[in-house]
């Protein structure tokens, strides 16, 4: 790993913590009465986000060891770019409407600004680990052999053993991802109570906002994981028809047998659970989504 990937890696969670304490006292209100509620969920969530580069960074130096993958690959970076553009101007887009709802990333008294920026810098801090379930996609979706050029998986145990280790990795990365996300929208949650006790524009906004916004962060961690969770469900699947196939077996011990083998390492590679299933199976990534479900059904 390269000095400036070390250094990143060492700074990125100082760095989220700095940023935290920088918006919480140059955008919030500190006399306000839920501003002591506000500023340490948002100081946590940018933490957090630093430290989620840091793991992205850490987990793209162990894909390299796993799989042959280039970051300059244009399947990988333009993907990312993409989402992370699109990302960042979906959570600005009312900035072009007018009226009320006009008062997201703008500034100004009641105005978005305080969970706007806690927000678009989860983002880009979540960068790396995009880059991570991307290249993760292009190395096991083509049909190259697993593992790095100096060493391609040969044999069956090998690539069992690889396809191992990558789901981990990804299920590791969905938790990680998914807490930030939680976060997020916690911090989201906390600013716009904030906004209402002090009867700005934004705390005019219904509970229901929040919703939209736990869905938001829910649909994009999906975007980032079901490309790699697809290509790792396929790649298991053709190792499963090549060590258990049943095509041309005729003795009944034989094909029972085999059946209840394959079972085995389906259950091993996630192959008998689906991609919601998965999802929640780490209850983090939907955590947002029932956080604002919650919220919208608060009474007022």
């Amino acid at each position: 790993m390269r000095r400036s990937v070390r250094l990143v890696r060492i700074l990125a969670g100082p760095v989220g913590f700095a940023y935290g304490v920088t918006v919480v006292f140059t955008v919030g209100s500190p006399t306000a009465r839920l501003w002591i509620v506000w500023a340490p969920v948002a100081i946590a969530t940018t933490t957090a986000a630093g430290l989620m580069c840091a793991y992205g960074l850490g987990r793209w130096h162990e894909l390299g060891k796993l799989c042959t993958i280039s970051a300059r690959q244009r399947q990988v970076i333009l993907p990312v770019a993409a989402l992370a553009a699109g990302s960042l101007a979906l959570m600005n887009v009312t900035i072009l409407l007018p009226g009320p709802a006009h008062v997201n990333a703008s500034g100004g008294g009641g105005s978005g600004l305080g969970d706007g920026l806690v927000g678009m810098f989860a983002i880009v801090a979540a960068v790396p680990a995009a880059f991570v379930m991307f290249g993760m996609w292009r190395a096991v979706g083509s049909d190259a052999p697993l593992g790095p050029k100096d060493a391609a998986a040969r044999t069956k145990g090998d690539q069992l053993d690889i396809l191992l280790a990558l789901r981990r990795m990804l299920q590791r990365l969905l938790a990680v991802v998914g807490a930030v996300v939680a976060l997020v929208i916690f911090t989201a949650g906390t600013w716009w109570l904030l906004e209402r006790s002090l009867h700005t524009q934004f705390g005019s906004r219904p509970p229901q906002y929040l919703l939209i916004f736990g869905a938001f962060g829910s649909t994009l961690v999906g975007l980032i994981y079901g490309p790699a969770w697809t290509a790792l469900q396929r790649r298991g699947r053709l190792l499963c028809d090549e060590m258990f196939s049943l095509r041309g077996v005729d003795q009944e011990e034989v094909i029972v047998s085999r059946a209840a083998e394959r079972q085995t390492l389906e259950q091993m590679l996630g192959l008998d659970r689906g991609f919601l299933a998965d999802l929640q199976g780490g209850l983090l990534i939907l955590a947002p989504l029932l956080a604002g479900a919650v919220a919208a059904f608060l009474p007022r």
